[in-house]
């Protein structure tokens, strides 16, 4: 069923009546109200990118896995890759050095992001990449110009998905693949409510997301606050608060009574320099594969996330103490996951060809 035949919008939580009342936000494009505000949208620890892999850390065989899977879904005799929503260069740079003879190509709406990735090909000397500024829904290139395209997590930041399935399928030629992962949308809890604190461009942020189960929604609320003074006090010690509190999704669970939420807002609200809002649909897997196939895709499939694959053939080695004798082989091991979870049925990963 498609998102918006769902039973629509859920009641305001106390935190979001709180904030229209005191900060009314703006709604904005997701990559307005986050990628264009964030220095660097991991943290700078970015397997391959930030920090070469290490076999003895879980997740750069997740990472390299998915690599080899994003790679080996190319076409036979293919050489233009376009990576959708590339953050700070991930996938787009380790896909350009596992396809030295292909040209990718990432494409992002935050120029921001795109001058992030710039500079980490031009320090990685990947000179088969570009990155280029460009809406996901009015991809800026021609018909049947690329063989592969691929997406990692960013397909759902899209307000409107359909139009960029549409302009991805426009843009792949006859044959050519979308390899994409994504997030299948299924809650611990009919709503979930988090919040983050973190620094952005001269500035620092406050962000609070609430996710429904039902209908299948995230709402994000950005509060741009100025980076000394008063305010970055309060963030100051709100983020010694959030550091005790558990996490959810990385990001900060917001509990009842909590004072990182409404009692925060009020503190930070009368220094805010801009106020954002982001609405965002969320899916499950059957909705995405049939949603490809309305956008012109010949032929999809749901299948396992080759990153999930890596990790716990890892963590079996990590606990069996044999990680040593496996690490000499992280390059071959990782290609022949990330090869192999394209093939099987499962979730979180989706391969549509047009």
């Amino acid at each position: 069923m498609n998102p918006d035949e769902r039973p629509q919008r859920s009641a305001p939580t106390a935190l979001e009546a709180r904030w229209r009342v005191l900060a009314p936000p703006q709604a904005v494009e997701s990559a307005r109200a986050l990628y264009a505000l964030t220095p660097l949208w991991t943290s700078g620890n970015l397997s391959f990118v930030d920090e070469p892999y290490d076999a003895r850390r879980e997740g750069h065989w997740a990472d390299a896995a998915r690599v080899a899977d994003y790679a080996a879904a190319l076409p036979a005799g293919g050489s233009r890759v376009l990576d959708v929503g590339p953050g700070d260069g991930w996938p787009a740079l380790p896909l350009t050095a596992a396809l030295p003879h292909a040209q990718v190509i990432g494409v992002d709406p935050a120029p921001l992001r795109v001058a992030v990735c710039r500079a980490n090909a031009a320090r990685l000397g990947l000179a088969n990449a570009m990155f280029v500024v460009g809406d996901g829904a009015a991809l800026p290139f021609a018909a049947a110009a690329f063989d592969l395209a691929t997406a990692a997590s960013s397909l759902e930041e899209a307000s409107e998905p359909e139009r960029v399935f549409a302009e991805i399928a426009r843009v792949l030629r006859p044959g050519g693949v979308l390899r994409a992962s994504y997030q299948v949308w299924r809650l611990p809890a009919p709503r979930l409510e988090t919040v983050t604190l973190v620094g952005g461009v001269d500035s620092l942020l406050y962000t609070y997301a609430v996710r429904t189960q039902q209908p299948p929604r995230e709402r994000r609320y950005v509060l741009v606050l100025p980076p000394a003074g008063a305010a970055a006090a309060a963030h100051r010690d709100a983020l010694v608060l959030a550091a005790a509190a558990p996490r959810a999704y990385g990001e900060t669970l917001l509990t009842p009574g909590s004072p990182l939420g409404v009692p925060l807002l009020e503190r930070l609200a009368p220094f805010a320099r801009r106020s954002l809002v982001v609405g965002l649909r969320r899916w499950t897997t059957g909705w995405l594969v049939e949603a490809l196939r309305g956008a012109g895709f010949a032929e999809v499939r749901a299948t396992m996330h080759a990153g999930d694959l890596a990790r716990a053939v890892a963590r079996r080695l990590i606990a069996s103490g044999d990680l040593d004798a496996a690490a000499p082989r992280f390059a071959v091991l990782t290609r022949a996951f990330g090869e192999a979870a394209a093939r099987a049925p499962g979730e979180s990963m989706v391969t549509a060809i047009r």
